[in-house]
């Protein structure tokens, strides 16, 4: 197995990310995308949507002005009767103006229409023709429209009378004028006309079908497109129409698109904890400064028009630049529309906002914000990813950042923390200075030109730029090289616990990959000279459990002759010899079964029964079983064990044979005369077995006396096989327990450990 270097440093950069969603088929990732994407867009859409309706709805100019664009016949909207209106007030001013003090005032007033075929009129004065734009007499005659014309407006003697697709319209209704009217002409019992308009006359009459008008003006400017208001109007009502149908097509996708994000929940906080994984690799830090960008896309400046001092102030929104030939009228009952080029220039509104207070800021920036719903979609999904999304999967997100490096809380080795602060320190540094910098660019080239544009703005944080980029460059390659320390560092402490299969492997790009290919061929070397130990200590196991039980067949048969001789009552000395030689047999039978067991116990094959058995009466069992040799060691033995009941989990036969080692052991090596020590004591949920006495030969110091064949006193001659100890260590732990040798001078101490039985069955 192979350590990647990006899970070490992972190991080594602990962040709180969101974790890795669950392995999902391709079907679970399609439903995953399809769950997010509906979700975003619905929101886009019923943000852009909703908002350009506010937009529409959120004053009665507005509302006006949709309604308008819905309604089938141009000439039944608002706008246009508002039109009629205006240019029969023109008329009559010129004409009364014409008529009482002379002079082209009257004329300037109708220099909009002399060009415009779309809008026919004649202002007369008792018959006499003072303004027209068409030579159609008879138009002038009858008040009825020319061919291709369905409307008609006449005005004489301070009356009006209006003509639509050959009827005749209900001015006046009850004869008197309210807000409510449709038509605001004089005429009405509370908005009589004055005696000088009273002899003039004027004709209008609007085209079934408006044409764009051009003017060839071929010594001056060429040909020039003349503003036709009526041509625009229909332009106007038909964009805005498709405005309007498009916003509710949005309202309504977006809201199929949330439906479908509702049932598709699920598998949608699967694609958010994706977008989690991927937010959460970028700093802290910068999902800040790019969540302030997207709110600065905001119009927050419309919130400057207020003020709490101010009782009363207009309101004004335009929606797109005004050209030459726009008029404007105000008659102070009704709002009127003012139009230019292709779009509605502005709209005009005064709202008393009382003291200023907040919900009319509120009011103001709605309104702005409906007029750019792409800065709101925008702001919303930067919002959603960098803000909400990502802070409810990836906790504690600012440690992935300076902050983070600045804390440093998630490194273990005292030389990655500094590493860390000194790189969080420099990118603080570094932050700080290009926000200072750019910020003292652009204030000084607005304050030497008078102001900055956006793309010079751009140049002048250039320099600012190239060094963040120079900065984080640094860091990432800091950033490398601490986690590349913690990856050799984690594999050293990996080795030296004896993990020797895994190689650490790191980029060749890497400051630290020679240092890791060093440690990895130390480790290759070895894990070889492990394999080979082991290989030899595996040969030497086998060869003494081969030689061990090929032995068996030959010395069953020399005890079985010995005992044979035995039985045949032979003559001095040869049945002294006989005796011998069946004495040396039975031992040499011992020791060849003691070899056995422990190749066995060595090979990891030593079968045990592990049950649940009283240490404190097998001790005392031990000791029952060995009282005549005790009684004939002259030794003095001293044992302090428990009343109660000692519980572990062992297997008796095993343990019954290390005790009667230890005791074989004391009993034969112990000095003469001395006394055995052997206790039993309970501590902290361990019970040990110690047995002490003090050697006849003096104990080597350092030596380990649990290694098979050795011998404390290397010259004595009375057959021990140096097996004893090792055999008591091997089955101590094929039981589960512990088995230490303690030597101090003379003084040797055998101490047998095992963990309490606290079962339920437990008697206690």
């Amino acid at each position: 197995m192979v350590i990647k270097w990006k899970n070490i440093l992972n190991r080594g950069n602990k962040t709180d990310r969101a974790p890795a969603p669950a392995a999902c088929p391709a079907g679970g990732r399609l439903r995953a995308a399809a769950g997010l994407t509906a979700f975003l867009l619905g929101i886009s859409l019923l943000l852009a949507g909703g908002l350009g309706q506010y937009g529409w709805w959120s004053t009665e100019l507005g509302a006006r002005w949709a309604r308008d664009s819905l309604e089938e016949d141009w000439q039944d909207t608002a706008a246009f009767r508002t039109i009629i209106c205006n240019w029969l007030d023109a008329c009559l001013t010129a004409g009364t103006w014409e008529y009482t003090s002379g002079g082209d005032y009257g004329k300037e007033l109708l220099d909009g229409l002399e060009g415009d075929k779309n809008l026919l009129y004649a202002v007369a004065r008792r018959g006499s023709v003072l303004y027209t734009n068409t030579s159609d007499g008879g138009f002038l005659s009858s008040g009825q429209p020319p061919e291709g014309y369905r409307f008609a407006l006449r005005c004489e003697d301070g009356m009006v009378s209006i003509t639509q697709d050959g009827r005749e319209l209900d001015v006046y209704g009850d004869g008197w004028y309210t807000e409510d009217d449709l038509w605001f002409v004089p005429g009405y019992e509370n908005f009589p006309m004055d005696a000088d308009a009273r002899n003039i006359q004027v004709y209008l009459a609007a085209a079934s079908d408006p044409k764009p008008m051009v003017y060839g003006n071929y010594l001056g400017s060429g040909a020039d497109i003349c503003t036709s208001q009526l041509y625009d109007l229909v332009q106007n009502l038909a964009q805005y129409r498709r405005e309007l149908l498009t916003e509710w097509g949005m309202l309504g996708g977006g809201a199929l698109l949330l439906a479908l994000a509702l049932v598709l929940r699920r598998d949608k906080a699967r694609a958010d904890r994706f977008l989690a994984r991927g937010t959460g690799r970028i700093w802290f830090e910068v999902k800040v400064l790019l969540a302030l960008l997207a709110l600065l896309l905001l119009p927050w400046g419309e919130l400057s028009s207020w003020s709490s001092e101010t009782p009363v102030a207009s309101y004004t929104a335009a929606s797109s630049t005004a050209s030459s030939g726009s008029a404007q009228w105000d008659t102070g009952a009704v709002a009127l529309y003012s139009y230019s080029g292709d779009v509605v220039q502005s709209q005009a509104e005064t709202h008393v906002y009382g003291t200023g207070e907040g919900p009319d800021v509120l009011f103001d920036f709605l309104q702005a914000l409906g007029t750019r719903p792409a800065a709101a979609v925008l702001a919303f999904l930067a919002l959603y990813l960098l803000v909400f999304n990502d802070l409810r999967y990836n906790r504690q997100a600012w440690r992935h950042g300076v902050l983070g490096m600045l804390a440093a809380r998630e490194l273990e080795l005292p030389v990655q923390k500094r590493l860390s602060r000194s790189a969080g320190l420099v990118s603080l540094s570094c932050l700080l200075l290009n926000c200072v910098t750019a910020g003292l660019l652009i204030w000084c080239s607005s304050w030497s030109w008078g102001s900055v544009r956006l793309e010079t703005a751009w140049l002048l944080c250039l320099p600012p730029l190239l060094l963040a980029a120079v900065t984080a460059a640094f860091l990432f390659r800091q950033r490398r090289l601490w986690g590349d320390l913690g990856a050799l560092t984690g594999q050293i402490a990996a080795v030296r616990a004896g993990e020797l299969a895994r190689p650490l492997e790191l980029p060749r790009d890497h400051d630290l990959s020679q240092a890791a290919d060093d440690l990895n061929h130390i480790q290759q070397g070895l894990q070889a000279a492990m394999e080979e130990r082991t290989r030899s200590e595996r040969m030497k196991v086998e060869l003494v459990t081969n030689v061990s039980h090929d032995l068996k067949t030959p010395l069953t048969s020399i005890i079985s002759y010995a005992e044979l001789l035995e039985q045949e009552h032979l003559e001095p000395p040869a049945g002294e010899y006989v005796t011998i030689l069946s004495q040396k047999a039975q031992r040499l039978k011992g020791m060849v079964q003691d070899v056995f067991e422990v190749s066995k116990a060595a090979s990891g094959q030593l079968p045990v029964s592990l049950k649940r058995l009283d240490l404190a009466r097998l001790l005392r069992q031990t000791l029952a079983d060995m009282d005549q040799p005790i009684q004939e060691s002259g030794l003095q033995l001293r044992t302090q064990l428990p009343d109660h009941s000692v519980l572990i989990q062992g297997d008796s036969d095993r343990l019954y044979r290390v005790f009667q080692n230890l005791l074989g052991n004391a009993l034969k090596y112990s000095l003469a005369g001395s006394r055995v020590y052997l206790t039993l004591t309970v501590e902290e949920g361990q019970a040990v077995a110690a047995l002490r006495n003090t050697s006849a030969a003096e104990l080597r110091p350092g030596l380990d006396y649990t290694q098979r064949f050795v011998r404390g006193d290397e010259s004595r001659t009375d057959g021990g096989s140096g097996l004893g100890l090792s055999i008591a260590s091997s089955f101590v732990q094929a039981c589960g327990g512990q088995f230490q040798v303690e030597t101090q001078a003379d003084l040797f101490t055998a101490l047998v450990s095992f963990p309490l039985d606290a079962s339920p069955s437990d008697p206690r």
